[in-house]
């Protein structure tokens, strides 16, 4: 079976989605080669459309938003992309107000990571469950890739997804959003208390699902 495919267990219980049209706006490479992968599966539905658009100048959480804006209120972009589901995804370790850019973000969808990105790529390979550093996650995918890690690498990313497991992601992102809701805290108002924390699982779970009901 496909690494981006569920189980069929795990698909029976699921409803088939159909993405639709949507944008997602990255904080860095990273991401992008990881949304890209999936978009060049499910693109080739004629339904269906995911524009990924990189910040590329030293971006972090603030800069992402405001590109979003910028683009936006493009009116070449708005006029194309104004009924597109919209998504934002960056990093919670910068800027220091963090939480007020996550409140400012409250029009898009988000796929935040505490502290960064790679904690969802572990997730791949690992259920985590308490704060590591960034060496630390750094040493552990070198570990599951049997070669350093290094960012912005597609080839790596491609391999994460292909050998490790995105089904297994979801689930431990999931473990995680369960225990920060039965402590009642919310990305809104407690973020710098939620890490290891990620989103990112709720828009790669619509892609797996579209994906594996297609190729049933």
């Amino acid at each position: 079976m496909s690494r981006t495919q569920l189980s069929p267990r795990r698909l029976i219980e699921t409803k088939p989605t159909n993405i639709g049209r949507i944008i997602i706006f990255c904080e860095g490479e990273t991401d992008q080669y990881y949304f890209d992968y999936f978009a060049e599966i499910i693109n080739k539905n004629k339904y269906t459309d995911i524009e990924v658009v990189l910040e590329t100048a030293n971006g972090n959480a603030q800069t992402v938003l405001n590109l979003a804006k910028k683009f936006m209120n493009d009116e070449k972009y708005n006029r194309k992309y104004s009924n597109y589901g919209k998504y934002l995804a960056f990093d919670c370790d910068d800027p220091s107000n963090i939480q007020e850019v996550i409140r400012a973000a409250k029009d898009y969808e988000l796929l935040i990571s505490n502290h960064f990105f790679e904690t969802w790529l572990l997730m791949h390979f690992e259920d985590i469950n308490t704060k590591l550093t960034r060496q630390a996650i750094y040493n552990s995918l070198s570990k599951h890739l049997n070669a350093e890690y290094k960012k912005a690498n597609k080839g790596q990313v491609r391999e994460i997804i292909q050998n490790g497991s995105v089904e297994k992601a979801i689930d431990h992102a999931k473990l995680l959003e369960k225990r920060y809701k039965d402590e009642a805290k919310s990305i809104f108002t407690n973020i710098s208390e939620m890490n290891p924390y990620t989103s990112v699982h709720t828009l790669v779970e619509q892609f797996m699902i579209e994906i594996s009901s297609k190729a049933k």
